[in-house]
């Protein structure tokens, strides 16, 4: 984690309120004789008082970091961010318009999260450094559910804790031997440890029962070494190895990663990169329990999922502000954690949890193609044009190749702005910015209406043999910001007004059955927002 160091010459501070929340920012020196510094920015919402698609929504962060340079031991900093997010769900109180299970159920989450460390750099004489960092992090989440009857009497539907930390040490040493070799070396160490328990109803009106629950910890060891060698004047050689190790299972991997610069010319470059990457799965997937195994973790020994990637990129410079850039790539997945004779695979993985023993038999495959178009602030007009065309599969523990959950095909992002210099002396500056994004329809897998009839709750059944073979339309979002800037000696105001979403593109969340019709509707939903701020620097 990486955060920019305050100014160490002079105060700066910043105060934004609108109509999401208030924001409050300020850097400046410690101390100018050592040139030590500070930064922070909290922020605290008033999202509270909107209702947001039936429901309302609360946080509050904060971010800082003090930096302390010395004249012989190096710089030590001093960081740390945290956040609280609260989410609350609305019941509809008229029972009369009850048409899903949805209609009469509440929920709340609490989500709490910080993490902080020290840092220390220090530069030797024969241009290299060492870096370190001793840091921890903690998440927690608190969720409840509860379902109400016509008589606006309560039952307990779900309810979970789930508690993360991690504490790690980093450190990494880079040397500059000429202009043409560079080499970085580096180890990580991080202890992780977890506790979860999930209760479910299993069915409306039934008392609460676990489904998943687990703790323990373990730690993750991994080293690198790196290096970047000029081959004459138009080619660069990246080239290193990479290792790491699950103290859990002493699973272990080691992954080569090169790649190739080629400056075919002034104005054009192309390069060729290939790697292998592997990762642990999230530790509940680790220490997961199941009914019937006598409290073992049925998923301790499970492998890391591994990737093979190449991509190819070409890049050419239009002129001195418009950059083109054509990205093409495909990636191999395997030892994929998948459920023995069953499509799901933990690639399209969502859920809070797992209640299932997985295995390594799982695979999938990403190709694709990213396009982009850039031209930098010239004149008060910058815009950036990028596209992306991919195609996401993955092979489940039946052997049978599916479209993942996030297989959109597509996706498609405009963005340009325009400033104008207005005022006596041009100072002021009028701003606007416009964003658009067409992307694929998400996608779900067809509901089975027959299982789900039959279901005590008529909750929706899917038919996992045809895992996400369906897709939902295109989805066209839109966001701008009009901005006037009036700047000043000593202080600049900012007006501004911010659209999210004005497009009205609608998110989708499943299916529910609709007790009124007999039919199993698409649930969606589509958040529109605009915020009017007010900014004061000074």
């Amino acid at each position: 984690m990486k955060l920019r160091n305050g100014n160490n010459q002079k105060n700066e501070n910043t105060i934004q309120v609108g109509i999401m929340g208030i924001d409050v920012a300020s850097e400046g020196p410690l101390s100018k004789k050592h040139k030590a510094s500070y930064i922070f920015n909290y922020r605290y919402s008033t999202t509270g008082l909107l209702n947001l698609d039936g429901g309302t929504m609360d946080y509050q962060d904060l971010n800082f970091k003090l930096n302390f340079p010395t004249r012989k031991a190096g710089t030590f900093s001093v960081w740390g961010t945290s956040l609280i997010d609260k989410f609350k769900s609305d019941m509809e109180r008229d029972t009369e318009k009850w048409e899903y299970l949805g209609d009469r159920s509440e929920s709340k989450d609490k989500q709490y999260m910080a993490a902080g460390g020290i840092s220390h750099r220090y530069f030797f004489n024969n241009d290299a450094s060492l870096r370190t960092t001793v840091a921890a992090t903690y998440s927690q989440l608190d969720g409840g559910a509860s379902l109400f009857n016509h008589a606006l009497e309560s039952t307990p539907y779900m309810d979970l804790e789930s508690k993360h930390t991690n504490l790690i040490l980093t450190t990494t040493f880079n040397r500059k031997f000429s202009n043409r070799f560079t080499n970085k070396t580096g180890f990580t160490y991080t202890a992780m440890f977890y506790d979860m328990n999930l209760s479910i109803a299993p069915y409306e009106a039934q008392s609460l029962e676990t489904v998943s629950q687990g703790n323990g910890n373990t730690s993750l060891i991994s080293a690198y070494n790196s290096s970047s060698v000029g081959l004459g004047e138009r080619w660069t050689l990246n080239a290193g190895i990479y290792g790491q190790l699950l103290t859990l299972n002493n699973k272990w991997s080691v992954e080569p990663r090169v790649g190739l610069k080629w400056q075919t010319a002034p104005k054009a470059t192309f390069a060729l990169a290939y790697g292998m990457y592997s990762r642990m799965e999230k530790m509940d997937v680790y220490f997961v329990k199941m009914k019937g195994t006598e409290n073992k973790s049925v998923n301790k020994d499970l492998d890391f999922t591994k990737a093979q990637h190449l991509m190819l990129s070409f890049g050419y410079k239009i002129s001195d502000r418009m950059n083109l850039k054509i990205e093409p790539y495909i990636q191999f997945l395997h030892d994929v954690p998948v459920m023995a004779d069953s499509s799901y695979s933990v690639l399209n993985r969502s859920d809070f949890y797992v209640e299932d023993a997985l295995v390594n038999k799982g695979r999938g495959r990403n190709v694709g193609i990213d396009i982009t178009l850039e031209r930098f602030l010239e004149k008060g007009l910058y815009y950036m044009i990028s596209g992306s065309w991919f195609d996401s599969r993955y092979r489940g523990g039946d052997g049978v190749w599916y479209n993942t959950k996030f297989n959109r095909n597509y996706v498609i992002n405009g963005l340009i702005g325009k400033e104008w210099m207005l005022g006596r002396n041009k100072q002021n500056i009028l701003s606007v910015n416009l964003k658009l994004t067409l992307q694929g329809g998400d996608r779900y897998s067809p509901f089975d209406r027959e299982a789900t009839m039959n279901h005590p709750d008529k909750e929706v059944q899917y038919d996992e043999t045809k895992a996400f073979s369906k897709q939902y339309s295109p989805m066209f979002i839109g966001n701008y910001t009009v901005s006037y800037r009036i700047n000043k000696r000593k202080v600049s105001h900012e007006f501004a007004v911010k659209g999210l979403n004005f497009t009205g593109a609608k998110e989708h969340y499943g299916h529910e059955y609709n007790v009124k019709t007999g039919k199993i509707d698409a649930t969606d939903g589509s958040t529109v927002l605009t915020n009017v701020s007010y900014k004061l620097e000074f």
